[in-house]
C-alpha cells in the first residue's frame, strides 16, 4: 500500500510539474518577448523550428493517401517522398554518416552558442535555424530510417529535388551565417610598414 501511495504521489507530482511548465513557460516567454527578439535564444528558436518541421511532416504523413497534390499548376506540388539519402536525396545508400554528421554539428553549435555574445543577433538566428533543421531531419532518420520530404517545385522540364521545412531552415541558416561572417563583419585593419595599426572599428 505504501508503494502504491508513493507511485501515485510521484505520478501526481510529475503531472503537476508538466502542467505548471506548460502554463508558466509561455507566460515567461511572453513577459520576456522583447529580450528574445533583441537577443534571440538559440535554444528557444531551434525548438520552434524543430516543432514546425515535425508538425508539417506529421500532416504530410497523415495525408499521404491524397498526395501528390498540385498547389500551383506546373510549378509547385505537395507530395510525400521518403528520402533515404543526405540532402535532396543524394547518397541514398548512406545510413550512419548523416546521423553522425548531424550529431557533431549540433554538439559543436550547442557548445559555441554558450560562448556567443548576446549582441550577435544574426549569428544567433542562423545557429538556431541550423540546429532546429538538423534536429528535424535527425529525428526522422532515427525514428523512421528516412527523411520525410514534401515540397516539390518544377521549372519547365526541370524538377527541383524535393525538400522539407528542416532543409529550408538549414539553407537559410547557412546563408545568414555567410552574410554575417563575410559581409557584415568588419575586416581586420592591415598593419602598415611602421608596425603601427589602426584600432578596429566598432561593430554597428
Amino acid at each position: 500500500m505504501a508503494k502504491l501511495k508513493d507511485h501515485l504521489l510521484w505520478l501526481l507530482m510529475t503531472i503537476g510539474s508538466g502542467v505548471a511548465l506548460l502554463v508558466l513557460y509561455p507566460v515567461f516567454l511572453a513577459k520576456n518577448l522583447k529580450f528574445y527578439l533583441r537577443a534571440p535564444s538559440i535554444f528557444l528558436y531551434a525548438t520552434l523550428t524543430f516543432t514546425l518541421d515535425r508538425i508539417t511532416k506529421l500532416l504530410v504523413m497523415s495525408s499521404s493517401g491524397v498526395l501528390p497534390c498540385p498547389v500551383i499548376k506546373d510549378l509547385f506540388t505537395l507530395t510525400y517522398v521518403r528520402n533515404y539519402g543526405v540532402a535532396f536525396g543524394w547518397f541514398p545508400d548512406w545510413r550512419l554518416p548523416p546521423i553522425l554528421m548531424a550529431l557533431v554539428m549540433i554538439v559543436i553549435i550547442g557548445y559555441y552558442s554558450f560562448q556567443l555574445p548576446l549582441r550577435e543577433k544574426l549569428t544567433r538566428w542562423s545557429l538556431a535555424l541550423l540546429v532546429g533543421g538538423a534536429l528535424g531531419n535527425l529525428y526522422d532518420r532515427v525514428a523512421y530510417g528516412f527523411v520525410v520530404d514534401f515540397f516539390s517545385f518544377h521549372f519547365g522540364a526541370f524538377d527541383f529535388p524535393v525538400f522539407n521545412v528542416a532543409d529550408v531552415a538549414i539553407d537559410v541558416g547557412v546563408v545568414l551565417l555567410f552574410i554575417d561572417i563575410f559581409l557584415l563583419n568588419p575586416e581586420e585593419p592591415a598593419e602598415d610598414d611602421s608596425g603601427d595599426s589602426q584600432p578596429a572599428p566598432s561593430a554597428a
